[in-house]
């Protein structure tokens, strides 16, 4: 919806450089910004399965709300995702 109302206002963003030249870009530079930092406080998902009913969905909230922010986890690493940081870390060597 947001992306909707976004298109719908910003061809009248060309109109706010008659206020100022550097209305138009501080606009959406403060909005891309706002968007970055938002997207900060969604949940980690890295090793872990991703949700496929609303009710795996509400019991992931129901864990994320529950946990104290001062817990961290480490995700989970199969032997295969060892392997290929090996491979990666090796790779990256050779081309020194």
């Amino acid at each position: 919806m947001m992306c909707r109302a976004g298109s719908v206002v910003a061809p009248f963003c060309v109109y706010l450089s008659s206020v100022w030249i550097f209305f138009p870009q501080l606009i959406i530079g403060i909005m891309a910004f706002l968007s970055g930092v938002l997207t900060l406080m969604l949940p980690e998902t890295l090793g872990k399965p991703l949700t496929n009913t609303w009710a795996e969905a509400a019991e992931l909230d129901d864990q994320v709300t529950n946990k104290s922010h001062s817990e961290k986890t480490v995700p989970a690493q199969n032997d295969s995702t060892l392997e290929k940081m090996e491979m990666l870390h090796q790779g990256a060597r050779g081309t020194d």
